[in-house]
C-alpha cells in the first residue's frame, strides 16, 4: 500500500485520472447517480490517494476550514469495488483524520456522510448531526469529528 497526499497542482496526470475515474465507476455508475462531480472543489483539496500496487484503491479529498463548511472537512471518500471489505478504507479514513488534524490544529473535521454509512463512519468517533436529507437521490446526513487535542 503506498498513500500519496497532494495539493491538485501537484497531481500527476495519470493521479488525476485515476481518480476521477474511481469517482466516476463508483458514484455515477455503480450507484447509478448523475451528478456533477468536478464541481471545480479540487483545486481547493488536498487528496489522499492510496494505491495497492499501481491500481488506485482508495481515495479521499481534505478541504481547510472554511471552505465546506466552518470546519475542515474530508469528501469523496471511496473505496474501489475491488478492495472492499479489507483494512485499506480504514486506512484510509484514519490517514485522512491524522493528516486534517495535522494540518489545521483545533478544528473538528466535519463529512456530509451517506446516511447507510452512519455505523461505519461512527466506528471512527464521527457523531450525526441534524437531519438526514437528500443530495442527488441519496440520503446524507452531517457528521462531525471533535478533535479532542
Amino acid at each position: 500500500m503506498t498513500a500519496i497526499f497532494a495539493d491538485f497542482d501537484k497531481l500527476s496526470s495519470a493521479q488525476l485520472y485515476d481518480l476521477l475515474k474511481l469517482r466516476q465507476d463508483v458514484f455515477m455508475i455503480e450507484q447509478n447517480c448523475l451528478y456533477q462531480d468536478m464541481d471545480n472543489s479540487d483545486q481547493l483539496a488536498l487528496h489522499l490517494l492510496v494505491y495497492q500496487e499501481d491500481t488506485l484503491a482508495a481515495y479521499l479529498r481534505i478541504f481547510a476550514p472554511g471552505i465546506k463548511f466552518k470546519e475542515a472537512s474530508l469528501g469523496r471518500i471511496i473505496v474501489s469495488p475491488d478492495f472492499r471489505g479489507g483494512e485499506i478504507g480504514k486506512k484510509l479514513i484514519n490517514l485522512g483524520i491524522r493528516k486534517t488534524f495535522d494540518l489545521f490544529e483545533g478544528t473538528n473535521i466535519r463529512i456530509e456522510a451517506q446516511a447507510a454509512l452512519k455505523e461505519y463512519y461512527a466506528h471512527f468517533g464521527f457523531t450525526e448531526e441534524g437531519d438526514i436529507y437528500i443530495v442527488d437521490k441519496i440520503e446524507h446526513l452531517q457528521m462531525v469529528l471533535t478533535n479532542v487535542s
